[in-house]
């Protein structure tokens, strides 16, 4: 063994050495040596690829060579150890420089060392497909599709989805804006892309451009004044129904202000409980709504409330904006058909403003009572939900101004006013719908 420091790394074979290189490319290595030539053993370490492809043609395999320009131009600095006595040179050279993307080719004895050209592929052919949807939206289709291809695309699909009540018309967004992005709707599909990809495009659209669902929705809101003795308006609602109905609901008073009914109509649940008087219908509303869809009824008043101030441009004069909130009698639906249920999304509310006594600048005091909640009721299902509970206390004064105060006779009466949501969801057939 011999070690050179301070110079270039040395390749001996068989006792013979190679000339050293430029110093600056080349790090000291160690490179056994041997009287055998069947024992070479090289161990470079950070080398440039230009050298070692000379430093072994000239050195190792003594095999005319040339090397093309671009491979003397290569930069990148490569390690290797290699033992004659484990494995054969050439394979491991062959196998070495196709790692690196060179490629060798023998002809009358010499061999020409040049980069491998790149496989040039040719372009699949692509088509297009018009379709015109028959049920769903163009966004819907593109979203839910364009994962399932790769080579082919959408002319339409945009990246950034919105409800229906922020989408505008497409000439209103200036092209490559931010607001171009927000999906639109279209009434054409195109797409483009390879006949493997159209066949299964025109597979899959009839699968996924079907009817969306529909339903009949039907409510009842009650408010319902008892006394604190006459325990919740929802056990009382019940009872009710129960008693007039000929319905058993068992357990019913150790609900969670929910309960279901199969066996009844709103119609006939409507008239059982307008036999009493503690139960006031202040809603009664009826829609169809599409799945997905929201339905929203709101009965009462917008009233004006101050808004935040602002100045202009010289801050000499305030402007105060005004806003106006809905309040009163407010419902919100919004349904999801599936193949067994409905999945219904409600939001209940009932409010009033008062002259306010906490608020700022003298705006009114919105007093409310609402309800979110998300509920899967079956087709032509019955449900009653409860909860909503706001309780009053009224004191009473009666005597004679002029009569001691013990002689006086004081009352005070409690009263607890609930909010009922009667609610019956009926599907409607898609045969129906499509007439």
């Amino acid at each position: 063994m011999k070690r050179l420091f301070g110079l270039l790394p040395l390749l001996f074979v068989a006792g013979v050495h190679a000339a050293p290189s430029s110093p600056q490319k080349l790090r000291p290595v160690s490179i056994g040596t041997s009287t055998n030539e069947a024992a070479i053993k090289f161990d470079f370490q950070s080398v440039n690829v230009a050298q070692i492809i000379s430093l072994v043609y000239l050195e190792a395999l003594k095999q005319p060579y040339v090397i093309d320009p671009a491979v003397l131009r290569d930069e990148r600095l490569v390690s290797f150890r290699f033992d004659a006595s484990t494995g054969d040179l050439k394979t491991f050279w062959q196998n070495f420089l196709d790692s690196l993307e060179i490629s060798i080719e023998s002809r009358h004895g010499v061999d020409y060392v040049t980069v491998k050209k790149p496989v040039q592929t040719t372009a699949p052919a692509l088509d297009v497909l018009v379709y015109h949807p028959r049920y769903r939206q163009v966004s819907y289709l593109t979203g839910l599709l364009t994962p399932l291809f790769t080579a082919g695309s959408f002319t339409v699909n945009r990246t950034v989805r919105a409800p229906v009540s922020a989408k505008s018309s497409p000439s209103d967004a200036p092209p490559g804006s931010a607001a171009a992005m927000i999906d639109q709707d279209s009434d054409t599909l195109v797409f483009q892309g390879t006949q493997d990809e159209l066949a299964k495009l025109n597979k899959i659209l009839p699968q996924v451009d079907t009817a969306t669902g529909e339903v009949v929705v039907k409510a009842v809101v009650y408010e319902v004044t008892t006394g604190n003795s006459e325990g919740s308006a929802f056990g009382l609602a019940l009872n009710v129904l129960g008693g007039k109905l000929g319905l058993s609901i068992g357990g019913g008073s150790t609900l969670a202000d929910s309960v279901s009914i199969k066996s009844a109509s709103i119609d006939s649940a409507f008239s059982a409980l307008s036999g009493d008087t503690r139960f006031k219908a202040i809603s009664t509303p009826q829609v169809r709504v599409k799945s997905g869809a929201q339905a929203r009824f709101t009965v009462g008043q917008d009233v004006p409330t101050l808004g935040a101030v602002t100045y202009s441009q010289n801050g000499s004069q305030p402007v105060q904006s005004v806003e106006y909130r809905s309040s009163g009698v407010i419902l919100s639906l919004s349904p999801t058909v599936r193949e067994s249920t409905v999945d219904m999304t409600i939001d209940q509310q009932i409010s009033d403003f008062a002259k306010t006594e906490t608020g700022v600048n003298n705006s009114p005091t919105l007093t409310k009572r609402q309800l979110s909640t998300t509920v899967s009721i079956s087709d032509g299902e019955l449900v009653l939900i409860g909860g909503l509970t706001q309780d009053k206390n009224t004191d009473t004064h009666s005597g004679l101004p002029f009569l001691p105060q013990f002689l006086h006779s004081k009352n005070n009466t409690g009263s607890r006013t609930e909010i009922l949501l009667l609610l019956q969801v009926s599907k409607i057939s898609l045969e129906s719908s499509m007439r």
